[in-house]
């Protein structure tokens, strides 16, 4: 029987990777990608047959980032680095029992991880058994390629532009320190790869580690060491033009024995430079790329859900069903066709709307089930989920949204506004921390300030909230927001001018206030609070 070398057969790979998926959601490995990185190849190595034959320069290059140039002889990197593991791990398992009944150890005195409870068995490499029968290898092998560069070259049907990825790439060089010092050249190759899996989470940006015509920016970044710290220069350029599109300098001081906090600065720059509203998004907004292409209509999109412009939503609608249509295993396509679904369905009742969600939250589990870490498919599935009434779903998707993306301000915000509306109590300090990382934060992210403000009865903070929420020809509810805030301080006159803004929006809130908390998935102590501050200003 057949064994892939790197997923042994039966559940037994599945209980190792659920215990690294436990293992990574610990905080010490979420603070560092360095170490998630290392382990995940540990593990792979070992399950592929290799884990005894490690040696401290594969795990370098491989795993940590150094040039093919690097010296285990001189340098006891990968060997600190692996220590290092052994102590995470041994800390993580102090606390936290395995979720498989399977404990990842990295025994001291090699590089092969060890499976305490149900080790799986390497597999071993395949043996060629004779030369002759290699040489019949090669030459059929030889005799298909011929067969397909003919093809190439005589046949070449039309390419579908929805499943080209056209896409950001950026071309990551590796930070240079310089000043020779082993902890800056450690912190120069800890922060190139800290970067690289900070933007390798964002779905809308592709990282390049080699520099080739596929790239269209080019990432730098410097560390000089000063007397202070540790002054680190970063640099965006277009490679199209040679524009430098944005640079940064800044000084980091020391931390826990590290030149600075590697994955701090990591954390900070990928989402500066790849959230939807980052560098690269807002440099691709200038660059006139086509709607009816997939990036095209990412960025339109991203556009549309921040303010959501009536006269930008037909075009907007039109791009992202063709996108679903012509290539239906794009996770983004699918998730952003499902959003629009949901919204439709919020604007019917009864049985109609039911089986349009029904139908939004079967779109969005096609995405997610494409790409699970794609944060607009978990947004989708979570969104779906909550208006039909699935709240564990719903909350588990939430937090794979955190979990995959907890750089990405814009869907974390709206992640956070959805858990203070289910009555959670850790969703105000999600959306602050998505608030502290958005340079540009979208307006409608102060209506989850706003009930969070109302679930604690605080008046004065719920009124700011809903203050800058208002846009123009924005929601009525933006109104009920302002004239409950008002109601609820005492400033009644005002409250009722608010209040009559919301009546001559829909006349039909005149005769049933409350209805406007319909389209709100609120958790019933968050509704009976806002229900009981708008009856100060209805007397409904």
């Amino acid at each position: 029987m057949h064994h892939d070398p790197i997923k042994p057969e039966g559940s037994l790979w599945r209980r190792v990777e659920a215990e690294l998926d436990a293992i990574e959601a610990d905080p010490a490995f979420q603070r560092s990608p360095v170490m998630r990185r290392l382990l995940r190849f540990l593990v792979t190595e070992t399950l592929a047959g290799r884990g005894e034959t490690l040696k401290s320069y594969a795990i370098a290059v491989d795993a940590l980032g150094r040039e093919a140039s690097f010296d285990p002889q001189t340098d006891s990197y990968p060997r600190v680095q692996v220590a290092r593991l052994r102590k995470l791990l041994d800390a993580h398992y102090a606390h936290t029992p395995p979720v498989s009944d399977v404990q990842i150890r990295v025994p001291s005195g090699g590089y092969a991880v060890e499976f305490v409870g149900e080790a799986p068995a390497p597999a071993k490499p395949k043996i060629v058994k004779s030369k002759m029968a290699a040489m019949r290898y090669v030459a059929i092998g030889g005799a298909a390629i011929a067969v397909l560069l003919a093809a190439f070259f005589f046949w070449r049907p039309e390419q579908n532009v929805w499943r080209v990825r056209n896409f950001p790439v950026v071309y990551l060089a590796p930070v240079i320190a310089l000043d020779p010092a082993q902890a800056q050249r450690d912190a120069a190759v800890d922060l190139t790869g800290g970067l690289r899996d900070g933007l390798d989470r964002f779905t809308a940006v592709d990282v390049s580690n080699e520099l080739s015509p596929a790239a269209d920016y080019r990432l730098d970044a410097t560390l000089r060491a000063v007397p202070s710290g540790t002054r680190i220069n970063v640099t965006l350029t277009q490679l199209d033009t040679g524009r430098v599109v944005w640079s940064r300098s800044g000084l980091r001081e020391p931390v826990e024995g590290r030149a600075f906090d590697v994955d701090e600065v990591a954390a900070t720059l990928s989402a500066r430079l790849a959230q939807p509203s980052g560098v690269i998004h807002g440099d691709g907004d200038q660059r006139n790329i086509s709607i009816n292409t997939p990036y095209g209509c990412w960025l339109a999109l991203r556009s549309f859900w921040r303010m959501m412009p009536p006269e930008d939503e037909a075009a907007v609608r039109n791009c992202v069903t063709t996108w679903a249509n012509e290539d239906p295993k794009s996770a983004m396509a699918m998730g952003a066709q499902s959003w629009f679904l949901a919204q439709d369905a919020l604007k019917l009742k009864g049985k109609e709307r039911d089986d349009l969600l029904a139908q939004a939250h079967q779109e969005a589990q096609k995405a997610v089930n494409l790409q699970p870490n794609d944060p607009g498919a978990q947004y989708s599935l979570m969104r779906t989920a909550l208006y039909l009434g699935l709240e564990r779903q719903a909350r588990a998707a939430a937090d794979r949204v955190i979990y995959f993306n907890s750089n990405n301000p814009e869907f974390m915000s709206g992640v956070a506004m959805f858990k203070i509306m289910m009555g959670d109590p850790d969703g105000e300090a999600v959306l602050r921390k998505a608030l502290s990382l958005h340079a540009n934060p979208p307006q409608w992210v102060q209506s989850g300030l706003f009930f969070a403000a109302v679930s604690r009865d605080d008046g004065p903070a719920a009124l700011v909230a809903a203050e800058d929420f208002q846009v123009p020809g924005g929601p009525p509810l933006q109104y009920a927001m302002t004239a409950m805030a008002l109601a609820r301080i005492g400033r009644m006159p005002e409250a009722r001018r608010a209040w009559e803004k919301v009546v001559e929006e829909d006349p039909r809130y005149a005769k049933n206030p409350v209805s406007i908390f319909d389209p709100l998935p609120l958790a019933p102590i968050v509704r009976d609070r806002s229900i009981a501050w708008l009856r100060l200003v209805t007397n409904v």
